[in-house]
Formats: structure tokens, C-alpha cells, sequence
């Protein structure tokens, strides 16, 4: 099990011998000249030299290969090659053609020869025959090589070390004859512990609390309160971060932005719980592919979605979807096996342990995404996978449960809403038609100059002037009391365009205010405004409701096109109902006041009501018919199973009723 604590040490170590080995395949590092007695190290002294200046010709590539000679392996090396000859005896190297070749200068003999332009340098020469000498010993890829503990060194001062490490620093102090510098202050090392676990310098409150515990387990306590703190993790992620190649944006062509900050903050949360080195392995790799993966592990798996993206017109998608994935196999290559894996993409490798072919199997795993070599436009490419944080994740929960209860409140008894239904039914009253009282005006006027008539039918009929806007003005008195309701109504008449019934040219009228002022006819003076409670009317014109009219604005009214050549009617209902002693004295005001040049009333009536529902509200006669045949109101209110909320608020509540 590997402790996330140390795993940052991990990487550090990681990350500096794969660019030992990078650097060892690009350019040839200057020879070490050991002592007689010094024990060559292969990987670090040898293989440098031989992978820049024989492997070409005698390396891992069958093809190029020279001689049936092959040095990058011992086995193969210490064979006898195609002349029956030993290119590397071990411990004699006067009897090793490498040696023997290495050492010749006949241009005949001589290796590398003349032509390759790779003359090995004395020190070179040396190295080789010394290693030989030794026993041409090789080195496994130290990525393959278990950790082994070392011996702990010998030290001058036993008394320095508080630990094995110590041992090792003070042991290398020594050899260059040092001396370990003094401790540290408190103050110094609370700020370097700080920056080196969270990244952030101490608050002047920590740094007081450190130098004020003199416990002896006073630093202990300022490491493991630095551990618990949420920012450990967040230090601790920014390596791994730029080993997978974390991003904000897409990379290639206007590198547009993605999201991978729910990966992000995995990785941190991976660090502050101290998860395991092989778990983090196994769900960033794989996380989506174990049974039963929690969103968590899938997240865990974006690891090898952070390569860059393109989306570029004219683009090839296989060539990006190629992209994508050898990026997979080298940083996968990179950060968890310690090998410049990408090398092989084109041909064996010169020194690593690893062939074209190994390349391209291990291109196959990662070759099974559905995704398209061109996307992320929009932000993430596909395929996605909802990501909701825990907070949301407990939102969803909630509603979820609310939603629940709902329904449940749906399916049982509702109360409110039987009784407001009892009471629309009862509002229906089907069988008493409202009854409307024509009103006669006692007098009448036009402020535009209109001649006004009284007809028989107590109508009032405007002729002459036909000005672009006007106001009529119609005093009625009337022995009625409690009036609920007033109603314009709008007749035909045959002196109109189209019979009206407004005095425009296709017949239409615009109704823009409506205002009535009411009080006992013995004291004129005495009259108030009436307030309505709403409008309604048999016909509006789209965008010119009825309801316009008594919003006291100039710019909005009621207007009845198409449907002119017709009576239509509107219902003004009183916010109180309309008494008083005696007679009432009723003044009606209608203005046309709009931008539409004299769309006024041509011929009109107005009629009072004491109804108590005015507008004469009647089911449609598939509900009367129900009303009727099913007197029993808690049956009919009996609803059916419903199967979401939504469905049981706008279902019918009985089976066969319509849906309206």
C-alpha cells in the first residue's frame, strides 16, 4: 500500500529518472572517469555510449541489424556472432572484438567505423574496456528494478541523526567535508512547513500558537494539523496535475475552454484521504471499468480525457482520434512506468527495454473510447457523463423527496381543492340565465360633435361628425339596486361600413377607457367613481383585450376585428355592488382615444344586472351533462391513479371527463 503522504518524494524520484533516461536518448552526458577500482554503473556510463554509437547497427531493430551482433541485450552480446567470434568475453577484454574494434585504428577494423561519424573518445574507449574487465555486467531498466533498502552508511557523529535519512544526508555532508548547517528558529520552521504541505505561508496566528506551545510534541502537532488541512491535498495535487497534463482549455486551434475540475478536485480529494497509490492507480486508468463503478471512480477516469482536443474545420478526425490516443500510451508511459514510452511510437526503442510492436499493444487498450477525433466546440467532448458535486448530489436527493411527498399529497385527500371545485359548481348555476336590464339614457353627448339619437330599443345612434377621436358621455337613472355588473353592448346598423359597429372604414371601434361614477339621483353631486373587478367580453381582438379598457392607458382598448358586422357585448363587473336610496343616477363615460382615427361606437347600449355571477359562466355540455346525471359531488371528484405529480394536477378528475 502506498501512502499518499510520500507519494509527491514518488514522483519527484519518478519524474527525475524518466528525464535521466530522456536525456540519456538525445544526448551523450560526458564519461565519468572512475578509479581502477571503481565499479561501472551500466545504465548511467555504458549504455550511453553503446546506444549513440552501436546500436544502430547492432541494436534492437532486426532490420538494421549488422553482423547478427546485438549489444542492447548481454545474453545476445556474449554470443558468438555471424564470423563464430566473441564481441565481449567478460573479465578479458584483450580477447572481446568490442574492446579489440573499439581500440583498432585501421579504417578496416576499426568500429564504430569512419563512415558512421561516431569516433568514440579516448575516455570512452577506456570506460569500455574497464567495464569489460569487470565483467560486462548489465543493468535491468531501473523502472524493473524492485527498491531494495540500502545499507545505512557509516558517519563521523553518531550523534547529529535522529533517523536513517539523517544518516545518509550527514554521510554525503562528510564526504565533501561539511558540516550540517544549525537548526532552524521555530518561526523559520513552521513557514517552511507550511509552504512545503499546503503551498501557503503561516497566519501570524500560527506562528504565535508554535512559538508559544513549549510541549516537546509541538512540532508534531503543527505536521499533522497541516495534513488534516484541505489545502495539503491541494498542494500536494499540483505535481500529479502537470504530470497528466491537467487543463482548462482544449490546446490546438482557438483552444477553447472544458471543464475538468470535478478530475481536479478527485485527485485532491485522493491526496486529503490518503488513498491507497494502487487504488489511485486502478481508478484513474480504469476507474469506469470496475463493477459497479461509483461516480466518484468514473470522475477518477478523466485522467485520460485530459489529452488536448481539436475541432479545427478541415481537419481529418482519424488523424486527431490517433493524437488522442498515442498521448494516452506516452503519458500513461510517463508517469506510471517511468519509460519514454513515445520513442517506440516509430521504432524500437534505442535503450528502453521496449519494441514498436509493444508500442501499438499498448496503443490497443486505450482504443476503445467512442469518441470523435474533432469535437469539443461546446465545451467537453463526447462522450460525457453527468458529474454533480456532493452538494449537489444531496439537492437532487432532496427534491427528489419532495417530489415524493407531493405525489403522495396528490394521491390522498385534497380538501382545498374539493371544496373550491364544490364551489365552482355551484358558481355554474346552469339553470338561471342571468338577466340583463336595458338602461335608458336620460341624456347623452359627444365632446367631438357627434349627433346622438335614442332609438326604440333605447340604442343610442351616432351620425354627422365623425371626428378621429371622441368621448361619449350617457347619463341613465334606475330603480335597481345592488347592481354587480354594467354591459356595453356594440350593435350593427346599416348606416356603417361592413354594419359596423364602429364608424371606421372596415367597422372596427377601439373602446380605450370605460368610467362610471354612481350615487343617488336626489344628489347628483354626490356620485362616486366606480371601481371594477374585471372585464370580460363575447370577442377581443388579438392584443386588444377587453381588460384594456379599464386600465385608464390611451394607448390600449378593446377592439372587436375581424368579427365586425356583429353585436358583440362587454361585461364590466363592479368591485361593489351599486345601491342607494331611491333611484340611482349612472353615468357612463367611453373614450376612443387611440392612434386609430375614429374608431368609435356607431350605435351602442348599455343594460345593468344584479346577477351574482355577471358573466353567466356555463360548463361546456359535456360537463353539464355529468353535472346533471351525477348529482353526488364527492364521486364525481374521485380521482383516478395518477402516476406522476404533474399528470395529477392537469388530469380531469373524472375518468370521463374532457380535457379542457
Amino acid at each position: 500500500m502506498f501512502h499518499a503522504r510520500t507519494s509527491r518524494l514518488f514522483c519527484q524520484i519518478l519524474f527525475a529518472g524518466v528525464f535521466v533516461s530522456a536525456h540519456g536518448a538525445t544526448a551523450e552526458p560526458p564519461p565519468e572517469k572512475p578509479a581502477a577500482s571503481a565499479q561501472i554503473h551500466f545504465d548511467r556510463q555504458i549504455r550511453p555510449i553503446l546506444s549513440n554509437s552501436c546500436f544502430q547497427c547492432h541494436g534492437p531493430d532486426a532490420a538494421e541489424r549488422q553482423a547478427e551482433l546485438r549489444l542492447d541485450e548481454r545474453e545476445a552480446a556474449l554470443a558468438p556472432a555471424e564470423s563464430g567470434k566473441r564481441a565481449i568475453v567478460p573479465g578479458a577484454p584483450d580477447k572481446s572484438q568490442l574492446v579489440l574494434r573499439v581500440m583498432s585504428n585501421d579504417p578496416e577494423f576499426m568500429m564504430p567505423p569512419p563512415a558512421a561519424n561516431k569516433r568514440l573518445t579516448d575516455d570512452q574507449k577506456q570506460l569500455l574496456k574497464q567495464w569489460v574487465a569487470q565483467g560486462a555486467g548489465y543493468d535491468r531498466h531501473w523502472s524493473f528494478v524492485p527498491p531494495a533498502r540500502p545499507a545505512l552508511p557509516p558517519t563521523h557523529d553518531a550523534a547529529w541523526p535522529r533517523n536513517d535519512i539523517d544518516r545518509f544526508i550527514l554521510a554525503r555532508l562528510e564526504a565533501a567535508g561539511l558540516k550540517p548547517a544549525a537548526a532552524a528558529n521555530k518561526a523559520t520552521l513552521i513557514r517552511r512547513l507550511a509552504l512545503d504541505l499546503t503551498g501557503l505561508p503561516p497566519t501570524p496566528a500560527e506562528v504565535d500558537a508554535f512559538l508559544a506551545d513549549e510541549s516537546p510534541k509541538a512540532y508534531e502537532a503543527v505536521v499533522d494539523r497541516l495534513l488534516a488541512s484541505p489545502h495539503y491535498g491541494e498542494r500536494m495535487a499540483l505535481d500529479w496535475l502537470d504530470a497528466a497534463r491537467y487543463a482548462d482549455t482544449h490546446g490546438f486551434h482557438i483552444d477553447s475552454g472544458r471543464d475538468m475540475t470535478r478530475w481536479r478536485q478527485w485527485v485532491i480529494d485522493a491526496f486529503n484521504r490518503n488513498l491507497p497509490f494502487d487504488q489511485f492507480t486502478i481508478e484513474q486508468l480504469a476507474g469506469d471499468l470496475l463493477p459497479g463503478a461509483t461516480l466518484e471512480q468514473q470522475i477518477a477516469s478523466g485522467f485520460n480525457r485530459n489529452h488536448m482536443i481539436n475541432f479545427e474545420g478541415g481537419a481529418i478526425p482519424e488523424e486527431y482520434l490517433t493524437a488522442y490516443i498515442v498521448d494516452r500510451v506516452n503519458t500513461t508511459g510517463t508517469v506510471w512506468l517511468g519509460l519514454t514510452i513515445g520513442c517506440a511510437q516509430c521504432h524500437d526503442h534505442k535503450f528502453d527495454p521496449l519494441t514498436q510492436r509493444d508500442f501499438y499493444q499498448f496503443y490497443a487498450f486505450f482504443n476503445n473510447v467512442p469518441e470523435n477525433g474533432l469535437d469539443g466546440s461546446k465545451g467537453n467532448a463526447a462522450p460525457l457523463v453527468k458529474t454533480p458535486s456532493s452538494a449537489q448530489q444531496a439537492e437532487l436527493a432532496r427534491l427528489a423527496a419532495e417530489i415524493g411527498r407531493a405525489e403522495a399529497q396528490l394521491a390522498g385527500p385534497l380538501p382545498e381543492i374539493d371544496a373550491a371545485q364544490a364551489a365552482w359548481e355551484k358558481s355554474l348555476k346552469p339553470d338561471q340565465p342571468v338577466e340583463w336590464i336595458v338602461l335608458k339614457p336620460l341624456d347623452f353627448k359627444s365632446l367631438g360633435g357627434a349627433a346622438l339619437a335614442l332609438l326604440s330599443d333605447n340604442s343610442v345612434l351616432a351620425t354627422g361628425e365623425n371626428p378621429a377621436v371622441e368621448t361619449y358621455t350617457i347619463n341613465c337613472q334606475t330603480g335597481l339596486q345592488g347592481i354587480t355588473a354594467l354591459r356595453v353592448e356594440a350593435l350593427p346598423d346599416e348606416h356603417f361600413t361592413a354594419s359596423g359597429p364602429g364608424r371606421s372604414v372596415n367597422g372596427n371601434v377601439v373602446l380605450t377607457d370605460v368610467r362610471v361614477t354612481a350615487g343617488p339621483a336626489s344628489a347628483p353631486t354626490a356620485a362616486k367613481r366606480v371601481a371594477f373587478r374585471r372585464a370580460t367580453a363575447d370577442f377581443s381582438q388579438q392584443d386588444f383585450p377587453v381588460a384594456a379598457a379599464i386600465d385608464e392607458s390611451r394607448q390600449s382598448g378593446w377592439a372587436i376585428y375581424p368579427q365586425v358586422g356583429a353585436a358583440h357585448h362587454a361585461v364590466f363587473e363592479t368591485d361593489q355592488p351599486l345601491a342607494a336610496e331611491g333611484d340611482l343616477l349612472i353615468t357612463v363615460t367611453l373614450d376612443f382615444q387611440s392612434q386609430f382615427a375614429q374608431h368609435q361606437l356607431g350605435r351602442f347600449r348599455l343594460a345593468a344586472t344584479v346577477a351574482a355571477n355577471p358573466v353567466g359562466e356555463r360548463a361546456p355540455a359535456a360537463i353539464a351533462a355529468i353535472l346533471a346525471a351525477a348529482p353526488d359531488r364527492a364521486q364525481r371528484r374521485r380521482r383516478p391513479n395518477c402516476k406522476s405529480s404533474i399528470a395529477c394536477r392537469f388530469r380531469p378528475r373524472h375518468a370521463a371527463w374532457p380535457t379542457i
